[in-house]
């Protein structure tokens, strides 16, 4: 397989919408893979003028965000994404990423599976089974339920 058709095979296992992996490392001694994505898309809409913007001033980093596992392995990664100027009103922006939880270095769908183990369980258990240290899980998981649930995550 070639790089190119590696990197559309991790993209689509990944399923992060609107976004391509670009690089992969495994750390087979930790059982850990490192992904950098971007977005497939340069473009962003400005958040003062509701405009497309297309020139990117800087490229931001966020690294270290935690995924959900793959197989045995944990899952770090890290995503580059533009910081606009908008052409029109001259605001300067970075676009959210929609799959990102706020105010943590995790995934919404990793905190929504630590949720999910948490309710018949507790914290500690999840922190365990997720490789996170138990206060950082508890401060992420207080964080998620406040913001609020995905609609139809709690089944009563």
């Amino acid at each position: 397989m070639n790089g190119e058709s590696v990197s559309q095979v991790w993209t689509d296992l990944l399923q992060l919408s609107g976004f391509a992996v670009v690089y992969l490392e495994q750390d087979a001694a930790h059982q850990r893979y490192f992904i950098t994505v971007v977005p497939e898309h340069a473009i962003g809409v400005c958040p003062q003028c509701h405009r497309a913007c297309d020139t990117i001033k800087q490229r931001r980093t966020r690294a270290r965000i935690l995924d959900l596992p793959i197989g045995s392995h944990a899952v770090e990664l890290t995503v580059r994404v533009g910081h606009f100027e908008c052409q029109h009103c001259g605001h300067c922006f970075t676009p959210p990423i929609p799959f990102l939880a706020e105010g943590s270095h995790a995934t919404e769908r990793l905190l929504g599976r630590a949720a999910e183990l948490i309710r018949p369980s507790d914290v500690a258990n999840a922190a365990c089974f997720f490789g996170i240290p138990e206060k950082t899980l508890e401060g992420w998981y207080y964080a998620f339920i406040e913001r609020g649930c995905p609609s139809g995550f709690w089944h009563l």
